[in-house]
Formats: structure tokens, C-alpha cells, sequence
């Protein structure tokens, strides 16, 4: 497309801004039934607060590191955490009791629960620039599968999981984000030098690998019937991927690197969030840092609106399951929470005049 031709959206967002992290966010997630949000940071405490009025309701302890992703099960009773301290951890949702960690070689950067609560993956770093990330898949676990804690008065002396499956990482390669598709069948992984990579969830063995980016690939979000999912890149863009094959079939292209990148299950829109390198943010203003989530059709590959309020790049961006709200979690230790008025959710879907034009020829 040439220039944007979609009319912006008269919409009035009142966010409710959440403080509870003393560090940057690194991550931000409804459950299924969009009534929790949960949000992870490099303050090593992982929050869960409530999606209609902001109330915190706990955070989750012993952590020793960032926590660069979290997740809940579908059903919501359970947690899984990824930690720079090299440990996924897992706990009940409610209540917050840890129930096993489970040790990896290097700093835990992704987690992803299966359809169902049996089946989880990791993504985790290399120990050292010799040696190999990997993605491993554990089963849920049972008292049989359980091995008992190392041995002391540690507040992280826990039962300790061990996965079913490992995948080594080659090419010195490192995962930094990943989903499950339809029926638990496959992982698709996204890595640092931007390749996309589907795996056998049962063998492990590599199905098949394309390098859709240029750089890091940030995010990776699948559509709500998984048929489709999106990608956020260092490379300044986003693309559009078809589940099945890993092709690419829209690119979204934004000036700046794109760390969040959502698909709305209520209309044909992607919601992007980024910023500048964080390095350069002190000195930076928030209207020239670029700080906004931007709203893209996710056909016609335009934008067409953005909503401004972080004063730092965004890292994380969760939409809720009904497609009724969204949040956002930045460089700046805010979560912002929007709920979308009724000019937003009642908007019809738009056609650029070139498409008509052409229609009508």
C-alpha cells in the first residue's frame, strides 16, 4: 500500500496504570478467562493483579533473577515462571505455593503452556558462548516424577522437575521466544538471529526452519484458533505467519525495533509496541522516544491509530482473550491497562479507497 488511507478512530482510552514493579517490565499476560493479568519484570517479583480494577492480589517469590516470561495454565491453577537465575519455576495460581523449579543449564528466557495443563516448554540461554541453548518440554509433574530439593535450609528448596524431552540449539543459537500449535502437535521458536524454527513436540526432532527476520525475533503470539501467528523483530518490523507452513503473508513495518506484537481476536487489527534502545531513553522525551502501541489492519498492513502514555520502550503487550481491553508493561516499571470504548469495539471494518477503487474496476 501506498500512503494510509484507513480513517483514525475517535477513541477515548482511560488506562488505569499500575505500579508494582520496581524495575523494567519484561512481560505482561491475561489468563484464558481474562479476569487476571500477570506481569514480570527484572525486580525478580512476578504479580498477578486484577484485570477489571487493577487491585493487586500477590506476587510470587523466590526468585534470584529477572523474570523474563510467565504464563498460566488454562484453567488458571497454575504458574510457570522463566528466571535469569537459570530456573523455570511453577506454582498455584491462587494460593501461590511453589510447587517444583525446575533447573536448566542457563538463564530461562520463554515459557508456554500446552493446550491443557499437562505440558509446558522452556527456552533457555547457553551457560557459556562454547555451549548450546536449548527448549525443553516437561510433563506436568507428578510425586513419582518429583526428586527431592538440594539438600540445606534454602528458601528454594523445592522438589525439582527434570523435562521428558531437550532440544540442543545449534549454530550457537538462542531461543527467546516460543508457543505451542493445534493439539500440542508442535513448538514453533523464535531466535535470536532471526530465525523460526517448528520442532516435533514428541521426538523433538526439527520439522522445519525459515529466517523470516534480519535480527532478534522478540515475540512470537499465536492467533486465538492458532492458525496463524505474529512476530515482533529488533529489525524494525512484524510479520503475519501461517502456522502450517511459516509463511510469511503480511509484514508490518514500523522505525523503530518492535518488542511486542499482538493479534486482536475481535477485529482484523495487530497491536505493536517498541521504542528506541533502551540505553538512549534518558536523555529522550516521550513524545520523540517513540513510546507508543501502535494499531495496524492486520490485511492491509496500515496503521491507523496509536495510544501514547509510557515513558520508556514498551516490552510486553497482552490483549485481553474477548479482544475488549489490552496492557501494555514498559522500560519505565508501568503497567498500563486500556479497556477499548464502544467507538473502538463497535467500529466497522474499514477498506482503504485504493481497494475500492480497484473493486469497483
Amino acid at each position: 500500500m501506498s500512503s494510509s488511507s484507513l480513517p483514525r478512530v475517535n477513541s477515548q482510552l482511560q488506562p488505569i496504570s499500575l505500579k508494582g514493579h520496581e524495575r523494567s517490565i519484561t512481560q505482561v499476560r491475561y489468563n484464558a478467562d481474562g479476569d487476571l493479568l500477570f506481569s514480570a519484570a527484572k525486580d525478580n517479583k512476578p504479580t498477578v493483579w486484577y484485570a477489571e480494577t487493577g487491585e493487586r492480589l500477590g506476587t510470587y517469590g523466590h526468585h534470584k533473577g529477572a523474570v523474563w516470561d510467565l504464563e498460566a495454565s488454562w484453567d488458571s491453577k497454575y504458574l510457570v515462571t522463566a528466571c535469569a537465575d537459570g530456573s523455570a519455576r511453577l506454582f498455584e495460581t491462587t494460593s501461590g505455593k511453589y510447587i517444583a523449579r525446575m533447573p536448566h543449564k542457563g538463564a530461562v528466557r520463554a515459557v508456554s503452556w500446552g493446550e491443557g495443563t499437562k505440558v509446558f516448554a522452556t527456552a533457555s540461554d547457553p551457560f557459556t558462548t562454547r555451549e548450546q541453548g536449548s527448549i525443553s518440554i516437561f510433563d506436568f509433574p507428578t510425586e513419582g516424577t518429583l526428586t527431592d530439593s538440594s539438600p540445606g535450609g534454602s528458601s528454594d528448596a523445592v522438589p525439582l522437575h527434570t523435562p521428558r524431552t531437550e532440544i540442543a540449539v545449534d549454530e550457537l543459537n538462542k531461543a527467546t521466544c516460543l508457543g505451542w500449535t493445534v493439539a500440542n502437535e508442535y513448538i514453533v521458536a523464535g531466535f535470536d538471529d532471526g530465525l523460526i524454527a517448528k520442532y516435533c513436540s514428541r521426538t523433538g526432532k526439527e520439522i522445519q526452519r525459515v529466517r523470516i527476520h534480519t535480527d532478534r525475533v522478540n515475540r512470537l503470539n499465536f492467533s486465538k484458533d492458532k492458525t496463524l501467528f505474529l512476530t515482533g523483530s529488533k529489525d524494525t518490523t512484524a510479520k503475519l505467519v501461517d502456522a502450517s507452513t511459516l509463511t510469511v503473508l503480511k509484514t508490518y513495518r514500523t522505525d523503530r525495533p518492535v518488542n511486542a506484537a499482538v493479534i486482536s481476536p475481535l477485529h482484523p487489527h495487530v497491536l505493536l509496541g517498541g521504542g528506541q534502545d533502551a540505553m538512549h531513553v534518558t536523555v529522550t522525551s516521550a513524545s520523540q522516544g517513540k513510546f507508543e502501541t501502535r494499531f495496524y489492519h492486520m490485511i492491509y498492513e496500515e496503521e491507523f491509530g496509536r495510544v501514547k502514555g509510557h515513558f520508556g520502550p514498551i516490552n510486553a503487550i497482552a490483549i485481553h482473550p474477548d479482544g475488549t481491553a489490552y496492557a501494555s508493561g514498559a522500560e519505565d516499571g508501568y503497567v498500563r491497562m486500556h479497556k477499548f470504548d464502544a467507538p473502538y469495539l463497535n467500529m466497522s471494518d474499514y477498506i482503504p479507497e485504493d481497494v475500492k477503487n480497484a473493486k469497483q474496476a
